[in-house]
């Protein structure tokens, strides 16, 4: 079947100005500060001769823009008429510079460089080595491209806007809801001020670092800490999870090793991380317990939502910080789960309501990882 594209034509990615003399023009030099994943045509790899991609830029500029006037009750019209419809071109001309011989690759065999169980590869988990498939080499860090923008006047403060929430909360490639592929740049951006105060319903912790790396493996290793609240283990084995999935997917399935027979959560049965991003993909080491198991949302085409919560280095003025971003969410716990693994879909009957040990009294877990990092991150008010 032919896309849209295939059908249509594909509108240019730059008009030289010679041929647009009436559109503003915009050039701004890049730097990814963290390293990058993925990002190529081919999912999961990276293009070593071209790592950044007009059609990925242009797609986290229009997220990134919708996002910044979420409520806004024309986004719709605008988007289009801005960004591009199955009906029109869009009116934002994008041309990328990459010099040759500017990247270098961090290997997975050697855990990208990193500690193999630290919180770098607590977000790049899904690019490491394991049993079933080989591991995925990513981008090192601090390579540049240069990015030049034309459009019409009129169009310079939805651009402007888009482009900063995009180098201050975004990033290029895959994971960038950890905080892979940080963008920095000394170019003609809003403020971080002026971006928040655009954007009431966005919230920003943060907390300061010495430099990208620090700032992005301290910023993923709360997450990290926070989802992964459990019992102290022995050895090399984990103990009990404090978090109620466990225990609901044997009280679900009927199946538990007899050392894990007696919930140590409650009420049952419990999902509140999915809240926080899907699929969940949950491994049972002991033969009685349940099966593998993946959450998924229950809805027609898609296996995924994305986290409202990003955890990434920011650079603001010239300084690093550890952040952690909270995007609007509160459709997040209406949304219908499916247990893959289960062969049957499930009605959650305490997304939200019910305070589990990791959630510091709160009632969602994204209120509670808020609350979890609030004696350490400043909030910043908008």
């Amino acid at each position: 079947m032919q896309s849209i594209t295939e059908k249509i034509g594909a509108p240019p990615d730059f008009l030289p100005a010679k041929s647009q003399p009436s559109l503003r023009e915009m050039t701004l030099k890049v730097k990814v500060s963290t390293p990058m994943a993925g990002g190529g045509v081919e999912a999961g790899i990276v293009d070593i001769n071209r790592p950044v991609r007009i059609p990925s830029v242009k797609g986290h500029l229009r997220y990134w823009w919708r996002m910044m006037n979420h409520d806004s009750p024309d986004k719709d019209t605008r988007e289009s008429n801005i960004w591009g419809s199955t009906e029109s071109p869009g009116r934002v001309y994008i041309s990328i510079s990459q010099p040759p011989g500017n990247l270098l690759m961090r290997d997975s065999d050697d855990s990208f460089g990193f500690k193999r169980y630290g919180p770098e590869n607590y977000a790049l988990f899904s690019f490491l080595p394991n049993q079933k498939t080989p591991g995925k080499d990513i981008a090192q860090e601090n390579f540049t491209f240069t990015i030049s923008f034309q459009y019409p006047q009129e169009l310079h403060d939805d651009v402007r806007l888009a482009l900063s929430a995009w180098i201050y909360f975004g990033g290029i490639g895959a994971r960038t809801r950890r905080g892979c592929g940080t963008l920095s740049c000394d170019g003609d951006i809003m403020r971080l001020g002026e971006i928040l105060k655009a954007a009431p319903h966005i919230t920003l912790w943060r907390k300061k670092a010495n430099d990208s790396l620090s700032a992005w493996s301290y910023a993923v290793k709360k997450y990290r800490d926070y989802r992964q609240k459990r019992n102290p283990g022995q050895g090399n084995r984990p103990g009990r999870s404090h978090w109620p999935e466990a225990d609901s997917l044997r009280k679900i399935t009927g199946r538990s090793d007899y050392r894990h027979k007696t919930p140590i959560t409650s009420p049952l049965p419990s999902f509140p991380r999915a809240a926080l991003g899907m699929p969940i993909i949950f491994h049972f080491k002991d033969r009685d317990d349940p099966r593998d198991t993946t959450i998924i949302p229950n809805i027609k085409d898609s296996n995924r939502m994305a986290s409202p919560v990003i955890t990434k280095a920011l650079c603001d003025n010239g300084t690093w910080y550890s952040a952690v971003i909270i995007l609007p969410h509160d459709d997040v716990f209406d949304v219908p789960l499916k247990l893959d693994g289960v062969n049957r879909d499930y009605s959650i009957p305490s997304r939200k309501g019910t305070s589990y040990p990791p959630m510091m009294g709160k009632l969602d877990a994204v209120s509670g990882f808020e609350e979890f990092i609030s004696g350490d991150f400043k909030r910043e008010a908008n």
